[in-house]
């Protein structure tokens, strides 16, 4: 097929400009794969036999415009039916034209789409070689990635430990590491035991250090330094309570013996002044002049005398008293002082050994992190190979099904022509047991006998269809005759009746107004019954609300159903009564 051929094939219609068309100039057209199908049809099918020339046209406008008219539909199979034999071999050819028409027509359906097939298994084909050289690749890298992560994942061998240097930090050997962290928490608690237990009593001015340790800041409930805790303030305070108790009669001691210092040493110092005047030959000798002094200083001794007993009865104790609460003062500000320097002293030294235990825990927790999110890596990496291992395993799976199917004998070109069908031959089996082509045993299946069945059910089919064809043919003669029949009633029953208003009334007056009446009684019952059932509730709640009149009612019902009840009941109150009498 060519241009060539379509030029031909207009030359033989009687196309008057097709000598002057270019074969080349119409290549175009057989190009283009969507009209390829038109233009093979048009250069098989169509000839003079299935043309009309302009005579024939004018002579077919001429019966249109004719009175006589143009037989269609039944009439013209009527005619045709009527016509003789020669006509009928005309009409026999007219068909075996068309029949060729319409099988050359399927024949270019058939080759177009064997082209478009063709097309279609080669671009499968380039596409499958593609995607399994993809798939090729694919695998290669897979295999190659899994083999370098099997080899990263390896551990070292001991004879080459020293060589090989381990991928992981899970592989290292932390014998080292603890070592060191074990050397590390003894000196630092060395440290801490003759930084804060060794030569603390000197900071607090005592000899017992085994009472300091080390400042505690987690509990405030308790005191600072260990060790001063409830049971050493109270003993604190009772000591301060006995203190307070002996201070005054100590001090007044105190003073006494002060005072009596004080007397002594001025005795003295009037001794030695006397004997100096007597050395130096001062001294008074007369003896009136040593009685006027010793009396005027027996009266100023007196005098002391009498103003030390006042002082020491009215206003030393008093003064003890109010001296005691600074003495107090003085105790309690010692013992902050001496607890502050502890404090001062545990504070300024803790931050050397808080520092090494911050270190060592960061050490800690920085290599638990890393162990964590190894880990961490090494999971996601197992998820990802368990699912690349769960993949490929579909994938073989699935090859497997597709090899099995391919080793079907159908699917596969036999060597030699078989007439019996291959025992491996699934597909063939099934076909011929759905075709029940014999239900006789056989020891061998024929392809003779598919072809039988196949000639049996296509007669079948074919009956089938023709049957189909008479019964919708009898369905659309029955449903005409029913549209009849109901135009027929339509006309009786609507005949000489007007629409304006709607549809005529089909219901006879006796029966409306019976209908009418039967709708009224039964809105009058049911308003009745609605009276009835509300009256009802009524006496139902006049009832509940009244227990007297319940029990008449039951006295009324017991008086028509059932008289011995009420006579037990009258007999029983009446034996209340008089118990309530007597």
């Amino acid at each position: 097929m060519s241009a060539k051929q379509m030029i031909a094939v207009l030359q033989e219609l009687g196309y008057p400009k097709a000598s002057k068309l270019d074969p080349k100039g119409l290549e175009w057209m057989f190009e283009n794969e969507a009209m390829l199908p038109f233009l093979e049809w048009f250069c098989n099918s169509v000839s003079t036999a299935n043309f009309l020339s302009k005579a024939e046209v004018e002579q077919f406008h001429s019966f249109e415009n004719s009175e006589e008219g143009i037989l269609e539909g039944e009439q013209l199979e009527l005619a045709l039916k009527n016509m003789k034999v020669s006509q009928d071999e005309h009409v026999s050819e007219a068909q075996l034209d068309l029949h060729h028409t319409s099988l050359s027509h399927t024949q270019s359906k058939l080759s177009q789409t064997e082209t478009r097939v063709r097309a279609q298994y080669k671009r499968s084909l380039d596409q499958n070689q593609t995607d399994n050289a993809k798939i090729n690749t694919s695998l290669e890298q897979l295999v190659e990635t899994v083999g370098q992560l099997s080899e990263i994942y390896e551990l070292p061998v001991q004879e080459k430990a020293e060589e090989a240097m381990p991928m992981f930090l899970s592989q290292l050997s932390l014998d080292e590491y603890h070592q060191k962290e074990e050397r590390f928490s003894q000196e630092l608690s060395h440290f801490t035991k003759k930084k804060f237990f060794e030569g603390i009593a000197d900071v607090a001015g005592q000899s017992e250090g085994s009472r300091y340790e080390i400042l505690e800041i987690n509990d405030p409930s308790i005191s600072l330094i260990k060790g001063g805790g409830q049971e050493v303030n109270i003993s604190q305070c009772k000591e301060l309570s006995r203190i307070q108790k002996s201070f005054p009669a100590a001090k007044l001691k105190h003073i006494e013996a002060k005072l009596a210092s004080t007397q002594a040493d001025r005795r003295l110092e009037t001794a030695e002044d006397i004997l100096k005047l007597i050395q130096a030959g001062e001294f008074a000798k007369d003896h009136n002049s040593i009685n006027e002094r010793l009396s005027d200083t027996d009266s100023s001794l007196q005098m002391v005398v009498r103003d030390l007993e006042i002082l020491s009865r009215d206003e030393i104790p008093g003064l003890i008293q109010e001296s005691l609460s600074s003495q107090v003062s003085h105790i309690l500000t010692g013992d902050y002082n001496l607890k502050l320097a502890r404090q001062d002293y545990f504070i300024s030294n803790q931050d050397q050994v808080i520092h090494p235990l911050v270190q060592q825990r960061a050490r800690n927790e920085f290599l638990t992190m890393a162990f964590e999110l190894e880990n961490r890596n090494h999971r996601d990496i197992h998820r990802l190979l368990v699912a690349v291992k769960q993949l490929l395993q579909n994938h073989l799976k699935d090859w497997h099904a597709r090899m099995k199917m391919m080793d079907d004998p159908m699917l596969t070109p036999a060597k030699y022509k078989r007439s019996t069908i291959d025992s491996r031959d699934g597909f063939a089996k099934r076909l011929h047991n759905v075709l029940e082509v014999d239900n006789a045993q056989q020891l061998f299946l024929t392809y003779s006998s598919l072809e039988e069945g196949a000639d049996r059910l296509k007669q079948v089919y074919s009956m089938s269809c023709n049957q189909a064809e008479t019964a919708l043919s009898n369905k659309e003669e029955i449903l005409e005759a029913l549209e009849q029949n109901m135009h027929g009633c339509e006309e009786m029953i609507y005949s000489g009746s007007s629409t304006t208003h709607g549809q005529p009334s089909l219901t006879p007056p006796q029966l409306q107004s019976a209908m009418t009446q039967l709708e009224g009684m039964l809105g009058r019952l049911e308003h009745s019954i609605k009276d009835i059932v509300r009256n009802l509730e009524q006496k139902k709640q006049t009832l509940k609300s009244d227990p007297l009149l319940y029990k008449e009612r039951k006295l009324y019902v017991y008086f028509f159903t059932n008289p011995a009840c009420l006579r037990q009941l009258f007999d029983e109150m009446s034996s209340r009564l008089q118990a309530q009498k007597m």
